[in-house]
């Protein structure tokens, strides 16, 4: 593949000149674009269209399923509170994150590395671990009812806290929080300071200068985090299962219990394809009220010292104050589980009852869990390596390949990450139910596969277009031949970018639960299998089970850490 993808005219030849045609080598590009993406989301949209009878599907055409939603008043009040809540969270996630990566990306100096890791370190860390956390805090015995009991502000524990809408916001907001962070940084850190000097020697205020300057610069990648977390959240039938109860449902649960006990898949893909109509309108509303205008280009030169004024000391604190606060808040649902993971006693409450290493004991001779954590490793090996190899495959044909419609290829072959998590399983469902795929191992793999390999695809691709061409084909010039360019020259240089996606898709296929919940049938992952441990009867070995969890992928954080630091030293 490599040899037929790095030729010299490849290389020399501008891309807009490069004739486009078929060939063979592109084959896997398309193949897997329409087994694994067209086809499934066709396969979800007839479906829709079919009717149940007699607890089987027919193929009778029809609108009646639609017909069916418009006139329920049930899902339309559904489908609302779900947008709500999503929007609320992304909405108040941008409000905290926005400035923040406005502080740190043109007001910190020092230990700017370290804040921008402690933000994004809770995104390797397992989503399940986070939500639950917080049924620690806000549960009638939790952290916040024994504060308040404690302090004198209630009698005793009040029972508004969890299980109701507010809770369900709080926590899309957290998990909301590090994707607009991350998405609004490099923004700012791109802000060029001459634009920002020039409106200041025209005496302009710094609130004309945010709004005429900084605003229109930064707005468009504040829209795309928004975006990202708002289809994040309304996609997640976890949380609200979790933390919200009955006033916290949504129509996640509802299209999840369509494809389970209800057994009417027509309906649930009806629901389905409403709830992705609904978010594509809201999404493209969102992305034009906030369109791009300039272009980034970096700063040129030091930017000067911040000015040492009674104005400018107290914004610093503010901002270093917001910075902490969001910090903690960050990191507070995972620190009491780990805590709690040493607690003496079963019970989940304040004050704990002493140190204690009894759950951790307690997990070697947990057959079910142990049987789930191997099948995870085996799913995660099996998902991480094909993804890897092939999603750095496609980033090459992409790349250097003349195939017709690349871009058209990229973006439809990341869809599934765009795609919300229940619409994705359920889509993946239909897919690997007509590729007669069985469901266990092989069909979680290839449901994995499909939001991990657009990962690391998009992480190379990114990669090899910032390379200099140049030097592949000084490679070629010198007599080296198209292997040994790409072992030599090509593969050190994107090495970074394939190792940090190979991580990064190790902790998305490790912590799944939404796709994996409708492909694994009864061989549960140790997601599935905790899932059901804190649906169905909750042991506080789950908290130990976590625990290293979050311990394994701070390490990997940390290898990933240095793999990227050695990788950027090489190539400076």
């Amino acid at each position: 593949m490599v040899d037929q993808l790095l030729t010299r005219t490849d290389v020399a030849t501008p891309a807009l000149s490069r004739p486009r045609r078929f060939r063979l080598i592109n084959l896997p590009v398309w193949a897997w674009l329409t087994l694994i993406v067209l086809l499934p989301n066709l396969l979800l949209i007839g479906t829709s269209f079919l009717r149940i009878r007699n607890g089987f599907m027919t193929f009778e055409p029809s609108l009646a399923n639609y017909q069916r939603l418009w006139d329920s008043a049930g899902f339309w009040a559904l489908l609302f509170r779900t947008l709500k809540f999503s929007l609320l969270g992304s909405g108040i996630a941008a409000l905290i994150a926005y400035p923040m990566a406005y502080f740190v990306g043109r007001g910190v100096r020092r230990n700017k590395a370290l804040l921008v890791t402690l933000v994004l370190v809770p995104l390797w860390i397992s989503l399940l671990m986070r939500v639950f956390a917080w049924r620690l805090i806000l549960g009638q015995s939790g952290l916040l009812n024994s504060f308040l009991v404690s302090s004198g502000v209630l009698d005793k524990p009040s029972e508004a806290f969890l299980y109701t809408s507010a809770s369900v916001v709080l926590v899309f907001t957290y998990i909301a929080i590090p994707y607009i962070f991350i998405s609004t940084l490099n923004a700012f850190e791109k802000l060029p300071q001459s634009l920002l000097e020039a409106s200041e020697d025209s005496g302009a205020s710094g609130l004309r200068t945010f709004l005429h300057v900084v605003w229109p610069l930064t707005r468009r990648s504040l829209a795309i985090g928004v975006s990202l977390a708002f289809l994040i959240t309304v996609g997640d039938f976890v949380t609200p299962a979790m933390i919200g109860g009955v006033d916290g449902t949504t129509i996640g649960v509802m299209i999840s219990s369509q494809f389970g006990m209800a057994n009417n898949w027509p309906y649930g893909a009806a629901v389905a394809i409403v709830l992705m109509l609904c978010c594509g309108a809201i999404v493209g509303i969102v992305m034009a009220l906030c369109p791009a205008r300039g272009v980034l280009l970096g700063d040129e030169g030091q930017r000067p010292a911040a000015r040492d004024t009674p104005g400018a000391r107290t914004l610093r604190l503010a901002g270093s104050l917001g910075v902490t606060l969001t910090v903690l808040f960050l990191y507070a649902p995972i620190l009491l589980m780990a805590a709690f993971s040493f607690n003496a006693s079963s019970m989940q409450s304040f004050p704990m009852a002493g140190f204690s290493l009894r759950w951790y004991e307690e997990l070697a001779g947990n057959q079910g869990l142990l049987v789930a954590a191997q099948r995870s490793l085996l799913v995660a090996f099996m998902v991480v390596t094909f993804s890897t190899i092939v999603g750095t495959s496609f980033a090459l044909i992409l790349h250097y390949g003349k195939i017709a419609g690349a871009r058209f290829c990229e973006f439809t072959i990341g869809l599934p990450i765009a795609t919300p998590g229940v619409v994705l399983g359920i889509v993946m469902v239909l897919g690997t139910e007509w590729l007669k795929i069985p469901s266990g191992v092989i069909r979680t793999t290839v449901g994995q596969s499909s939001f991990v390999l657009p990962v690391v695809m998009m992480l190379v691709l990114s990669r090899l277009r910032r390379l200099d061409p140049s030097l592949l084909e000084a490679s070629l010039d010198l007599g080296a031949d198209k292997i040994r360019s790409f072992v030599f020259v090509l593969f050190p240089l994107i090495r970074g970018a394939v190792v940090g996606g190979a991580l990064l898709g190790l902790t998305l296929s490790a912590d799944d639960v939404m796709v994996t919940l409708f492909l694994a049938g009864p061989q549960q992952t140790l997601p599935i299998w905790v899932f059901n441990q804190m649906r169905f009867g909750f042991t506080p070995t789950v908290n130990a089970v976590f625990a290293l969890l979050a311990v394994a992928c701070l390490a990997i954080v940390i290898v990933a850490t240095r793999i990227g630091a050695k990788a950027r030293g090489a190539t400076a």
